[in-house]
């Protein structure tokens, strides 16, 4: 798995499910996952957040990437597709992290029956069975939930791009509204401070320093690192000052 979406992992598999799931509900989103596959040409992965394990169907895009016939499993024991981490462009695989963030970070709060109305679109870059950079995307959006309000079942649909609208945005699908992805949809998941000592880490400074420089403890500078860590989603402060970097928050 990549490193960026381990801790997402740890978060959708540390949710405090009271219930497995309901078995007829999981056969008709294994329908629904399939349709898409079927009439976009799409390679769809339903990921099972009970379980940790996913659901895949491969249209046509497989055959354009060149996956094996190993690769192109039924089910894999993972929340996330390595054979799709593997033929990503890195950088956007970065960027899809905090795509994800911001989309959890407006979905949280919601039942899942409201979550079902919106959809996470971004693009990829993937190198193709020739090795050529193929401009791919990527659409996210949670099919089903328990009862007791957790994420339960997410699919990603993945199809080739035919034009140039590759902003990453959150849609609602019931009413139409287009939330197109700035840095205004991340200021929220930081703190002031946080954002603070992120920059000054981003600089360069050790703990001391930032203390020094924000006329605060060492121990609330650690606090403070946790924080950002579990914010957003990362195993490393390094880590952290990409993605930040990525949505806007440090330069």
């Amino acid at each position: 798995m990549d490193k960026y979406f381990e801790p997402i992992n740890r978060l959708y598999l540390s949710q405090p499910f009271a219930e497995r799931g309901n078995e007829g509900e999981l056969d008709r989103c294994l329908h629904i996952a399939e349709a898409y596959a079927l009439a976009e040409n799409a390679i769809v992965s339903m990921g099972d957040f009970v379980r940790n394990c996913s659901y895949c169907f491969f249209g046509g895009l497989a055959d354009l990437l060149g996956l094996s016939d190993e690769e192109r499993c039924p089910t894999i024991p993972s929340l996330y597709e390595e054979f799709i981490f593997s033929r990503a462009n890195q950088d956007d695989l970065m960027l899809r992290h905090a795509h994800e963030l911001a989309y959890i970070h407006l979905t949280e709060k919601m039942t899942p029956d409201e979550r079902r109305n919106y959809i996470l679109s971004d693009n990829l870059r993937m190198r193709d069975k020739d090795g050529v950079w193929r401009s791919v995307r990527h659409r996210m959006l949670s099919l089903e939930g328990t009862s007791d309000g957790c994420y339960w079942l997410n699919m990603c649909i993945y199809t080739l791009c035919h034009d140039n609208q590759d902003t990453p945005k959150i849609v609602n699908t019931r009413t139409g509204e287009c939330r197109i992805l700035t840095t205004d949809d991340y200021v929220n998941i930081l703190s002031s401070r946080e954002i603070a000592v992120l920059r000054l880490i981003g600089n360069g400074l050790q703990s001391k320093e930032i203390a020094d420089n924000l006329c605060i403890s060492v121990n609330t500078v650690h606090r403070h690192r946790q924080n950002i860590l579990q914010k957003l989603k990362v195993g490393n402060a390094i880590e952290a000052c990409k993605v930040a970097k990525a949505m806007g928050l440090i330069p």
